[in-house]
């Protein structure tokens, strides 16, 4: 099972301790070193003073009385850093540590309401959040954990810690973990090799990140809770999504009472793309706190962004709707349904910069995966889904191959055409026939 920090869930927390490594290399200080680290965590109120309530210098003090491998504030920033490394939020492989662009936004939202934009950044942080764990593979952890309560619904909070099993993101090793959870836990931790203490860290973070993003419903009380996946992303409210096609409830009754609409919409080439959809549109940041000129221009950059991606949304759904067929946005970009098959699509503008080019690949994977297994369904039924990813120009190769071994086809704009990679010529022939 890959190990993953869990000294912190809270994602109001997490924002102010990124304030505090940010404060600490603006100042010069070595936020690497944890006791440096541990003391400013502890002043902030991210680390705790012990089960009783002490005076945060007392406790320091009585703190780094004992020996360093003992010392609570030490032990919460290390584990901090693992968790922002993992995140993308700083670099520390180096003497001191680096934030990134990304970690600054964080640090940017500490003491700021929680609110839907600060949400919507978080949930991108999150879902794009990448582990190897140390044994050479890499997964998507919370995108896995929201893949195994889509497959079973009803899930206990401890049987979550599986998402931590998964070697990688493919399909076998979700049917993997999927096949033991029906086991005792006691069985399942003799199987995966796992003592009880690692099997209770596991689940400390993922499931309450999940939970304060609101994509999923939990349900039960403490000690005892249930999951079921949202009706959207971020949309607990609304309630449980329906369970799809070869998902296995587990033993818990699914809540009563009425179900709100979905959030997707039906629309036709003419009305699709109007404005952002409910996932935002987060081409371009507009940090909580900068300068007014550089909000200003960021603002207008958003604006012009959003603009071009409506219209190379709007672009490809009036070809992909030629030969008839339903149309749906929302959280997605464009979801075509044409008798047994449907074509999910994210649209992706571009800057001209590598740096963009990864962020928006790695959105455009993220999305689409989601998607996929928790939104498209209600929808589309039981038609077969197709994956792409339509970008405003050629992306690299690199990243096209990335895309494809996700199973997603890569398209881009070519004038007034379409350009494409052999995957999404495979699915889009019948639509583009340019990519033939």
């Amino acid at each position: 099972m890959k190990g993953f920090p869990n000294q912190v869930a809270n994602l109001g927390k997490l924002a102010t301790a990124m304030q505090c490594i940010v404060r600490l290399v603006d100042r010069g200080e070595q936020a690497k070193d944890d006791g440096v680290l541990g003391r400013e965590l502890v002043r902030a109120g991210v680390a705790g003073t012990g089960h009783r309530h002490r005076p945060e210098e007392e406790y320091i003090r009585s703190q780094e009385e004992k020996k360093k491998d003992r010392q609570s504030h030490r032990a919460t920033a290390r584990g901090l850093r693992e968790l922002f490394r993992v995140l993308g939020f700083i670099d520390d492989s180096g003497d001191v540590v680096e934030v990134t662009d990304l970690g600054r936004r964080a640090a940017a939202f500490a003491e700021l309401p929680m609110n839907e934009e600060q949400i919507s950044f978080w949930r991108r942080a999150i879902r794009n959040m990448s582990h190897d764990g140390g044994d050479g593979e890499a997964s998507h952890p919370y995108q896995v954990l929201l893949r195994l309560i889509a497959r079973k619904p009803g899930i206990t909070k401890p049987k979550c810690a599986l998402a931590l099993e998964a070697k990688n993101d493919s399909p076998e090793e979700l049917a993997r973990i999927v096949a033991l959870v029906e086991l005792p836990e006691g069985e399942i931790r003799r199987r995966i090799g796992v003592t009880q203490s690692n099997w209770a860290n596991a689940v400390k973070v993922l499931p309450k990140l999940a939970d304060q993003l609101r994509d999923v419903v939990r349900t039960g009380h403490r000690g005892h809770y249930r999951y079921q996946i949202a009706d959207a992303p971020g949309r607990a409210d609304a309630g449980a999504a329906e369970p799809r096609a070869g998902a296995i409830p587990a033993r818990a009754r699914r809540p009563s009472g009425p179900r709100a609409p979905r959030t997707s919409r039906e629309v036709t080439p003419a009305t699709i793309a109007t404005t952002a959809t409910a996932d935002t549109f987060d081409e371009v940041e507009v940090p909580p706190a900068v300068d007014p000129a550089v909000a200003a221009a960021a603002v207008r950059a958003r604006l012009d962004r959003r603009r071009r991606h409506n219209l190379l949304v709007q672009k490809l759904a009036v070809r992909l709707t030629a030969r008839g067929g339903r149309l749906y946005e929302d959280p997605f970009d464009i979801l075509t349904v044409v008798e047994d098959l449907g074509i999910l699509a994210e649209v992706k503008t571009l800057d001209g910069t590598e740096e963009d080019e990864r962020d928006r690949v790695r959105d455009a994977l993220s999305q689409l995966l989601y998607y996929e297994a928790f939104v498209t369904r209600p929808v589309a039924g039981e038609a077969a889904i197709r994956k792409v990813a339509c970008f405003e120009r050629r992306i690299s190769d690199a990243h096209t191959s990335w895309l494809n071994h996700h199973g997603i086809g890569v398209i881009w704009q070519d004038g007034d055409r379409f350009g494409g990679d052999e995957l999404a010529a495979e699915f889009l022939a019948r639509f583009l026939e340019e990519l033939t």
